[in-house]
């Protein structure tokens, strides 16, 4: 049986502890846009996600590597994040992904991708040798039957995972 391990699992990308990023020496994040960075279909990113790109891109190269494909919508969203977003992605292939490593100019061992989708962000991330981060989707109560009996057959696949990289780890010394 096919099993899945994110490397990490966080309830939240702004759960994402930047620092510990930069101890591993990632200089690179390359994320999912829909359900991870804003909810589906909406074009606006909440403003708790708006200031921690911020704050990520301080330190870090970003990109957007979606499956969606309406390209003025995905390419909108890169603009707002101040990144290069690419749409029809086709996660889990790697042409795209291999694309977006080649534009940061980054070695897949200096990049993280974080994702909510095992079967795609997951995957992909894996199938290059890249650190994967996956997020619970922002959105689940409003997600069409299909999209809800996909993600709880992914979980299946899933292979626990070490929760690190968070502002909240319970080794923070808070004993």
């Amino acid at each position: 049986m096919l099993r899945l391990k994110p490397t990490y699992i966080v309830e939240h990308v702004t759960d994402i502890n930047l620092e510990d990023l930069k101890q591993e020496n990632i200089k690179g994040l390359i994320f999912d846009l829909d359900n991870t960075l804003m909810p589906p279909r909406t074009g606006i990113y909440p403003e708790v996600i708006s200031q921690w790109l911020e704050e990520v891109k301080k330190d870090f190269k970003i990109a957007i590597l979606s499956n969606n494909p309406y390209k003025d919508y995905v390419r909108q969203a890169g603009e707002k994040a101040g990144c290069i977003a690419y749409e029809k992605a086709g996660k889990p292939r790697r042409k795209a992904a291999l694309q977006a490593l080649k534009d940061l100019d980054l070695m897949p061992e200096q990049v993280v991708i974080i994702g909510d989708r095992p079967l795609t962000d997951i995957l992909v991330g894996q199938r290059l040798g890249l650190i994967t981060i996956l997020v619970d989707p922002l959105i689940k109560q409003e997600e069409v039957r299909v999209i809800k009996f996909f993600r709880k057959l992914e979980r299946i696949f899933i292979s626990p995972a070490l929760k690190k990289f968070t502002e909240n780890n319970e080794n923070n010394g808070s004993d």
